[in-house]
């Protein structure tokens, strides 16, 4: 039976290793105990030399302890099988090995690096303060992480550091520093938050209301407009179930577009906008185009398309082409009468000016209506009896009518066109002037 001294003796030491060696499914302290000869509790000393040295491993099943030899492969053979940057230090930070992929990013030899402390060789990285500050920290608790950013603009890059407290095969400790460049996938971070931003700046500065929902329903997000138009947040909206209550008008119409929405979701493209009656908070109905569109994470984008200025804008311009056509007709037909009768030569307000000519009184004046309309009366006609430029209105405005009276209208020839007419008051529906009429009686043969 092998004899404890106390003082640990590498011939058992390597005993244990090739016990261990020889039953790789594991041995109990029993096991190990009776295989070496001696008590368990010298077997449990030498054993846990060699745990602290990292040469044995433990595993726990239940009460039971089980000791396996560790599988160690040479720490030369995988550093270099691997994209990230590693450094190995001792207890004092001196540098006892580095990979290849850190030596090609320092451009360094290895021989100028092994054996030096890092305080002696200033390293990109591993010399920044935020990494030197959790070095004590990292041997502390067996492991630390952070993230590092160096350089400005075009040249900024971004370093994932981890620093790993590191026992060795002679039980003594250090850190294994690894450090992994993510600058790719910050940027790719970085670009999504920015067409998040955009995405969100896009869908709150949309004139339309809009809103994004889940697949089961739930009210994300509300943009600025659908809060202003429906007065509801989305907390308040809370589920499709729940928006749609307060939504539509009636029960009826909220079963439609539950069966709608329903339908909607499962098609398997994207629906035909639809429109909607939307009830708002103070209990306006809006009319609004509802479109369904589904994101690329599953989410719903809901947008509503408020119509109801427009169809309000519609139905006062329909109100005024009624109103256009029905005057228009009246006028039509006040022309043809005019027209028809061909004795109302023209019409004037009550201070003289025309308001209205026939065609037969264009012809006589040798102008267009557009020429003559808003002349005054007196400028285009002549009357052989003296007095009648002063006393024409005089006597309209008394309500009497100056019969036959032959007048003339010079033409833009020269020429003057003489007839014989009666002018006479216009009176409104209320029996009130509001003007004069000429009627032609005949001809006059007077002016050539």
């Amino acid at each position: 039976m092998a004899q404890d001294t106390g003082i640990v003796s590498p011939n058992l030491l390597a005993q244990v290793r090739t016990l261990l060696k020889n039953n790789p499914r594991g041995m109990s302290v029993t096991d190990i105990a009776a295989g070496l000869g001696m008590n368990r509790n010298s077997a449990a000393k030498y054993l846990d030399i060699l745990c602290v040295g990292g040469q044995i491993e433990m595993r726990a099943f239940g009460p039971a302890k089980v000791y396996f030899l560790s599988q160690h492969v040479p720490l030369g053979a995988i550093l270099n099988y691997t994209s990230e940057y590693i450094l190995v230090l001792d207890q004092q930070y001196r540098i006892l090995q580095v990979n290849d992929r850190f030596l090609e990013y320092l451009r360094m030899a290895r021989e100028d690096l092994l054996g030096k402390g890092i305080d002696q060789v200033r390293l990109p990285i591993v010399s920044a303060p935020q990494v030197r500050s959790r070095l004590i920290e990292a041997r502390s608790e067996g492991e630390v992480s952070l993230e590092l950013e160096t350089g400005e603009g075009e040249s900024r890059r971004y370093y994932r550091v981890r620093l790993i407290s590191t026992v060795f095969d002679d039980a003594s400790t250090g850190l294994t520093c690894i450090i992994e460049e993510i600058t790719d996938r910050k940027r790719a971070e970085q670009d999504l938050k920015e067409r998040e931003r955009r995405f969100r700046e896009i869908v709150e500065l949309s004139p339309f209301p809009g809103a994004i929902v889940d697949p089961g329903g739930r009210f994300l997000y509300v943009n600025i407009r659908f809060a202003e138009t429906f007065g509801y947040t989305a907390d308040e909206c809370g589920t499709i179930e729940d928006w749609f209550g307060l939504a539509h008008p009636d029960q009826e119409y909220e079963r439609l577009m539950t069966e709608a929405w329903q339908g909607a979701l499962a098609a398997e493209s994207n629906p035909e906008p639809r429109l909607l009656h939307v009830r708002t908070r103070n209990g306006d109905v809006r009319e609004v185009v509802f479109h369904q569109r589904r994101l690329s994470d599953g989410n719903l984008y809901l947008v509503y398309e408020d119509i109801s200025e427009l169809r309000r804008l519609e139905d006062a311009l329909a109100e005024r082409r009624r109103i256009d056509d029905t005057l228009y007709r009246s006028l039509r037909r006040f022309t043809e009468i005019s027209e028809a009768g061909r004795n109302l030569l023209f019409s004037a307000s009550p201070d003289g000016r025309l308001n209205y000519v026939s065609p037969l009184f264009e012809r006589l004046a040798g102008r267009r209506a557009a020429e003559l309309v808003g002349r005054p009366l007196t400028e285009l006609l002549s009357s052989p009896e003296p007095g009648f430029d002063e006393g024409i209105y005089i006597e309209i405005a008394g309500g009497k009518s100056i019969e036959s009276r032959e007048l003339a209208v010079l033409r833009p020839d020269g020429q003057e066109s003489c007839f014989i007419a009666t002018l006479s008051p216009s009176r409104s529906g209320s029996g009130s002037i509001t003007g004069l009429d000429c009627i032609l009686l005949l001809r006059s043969a007077r002016c050539g």
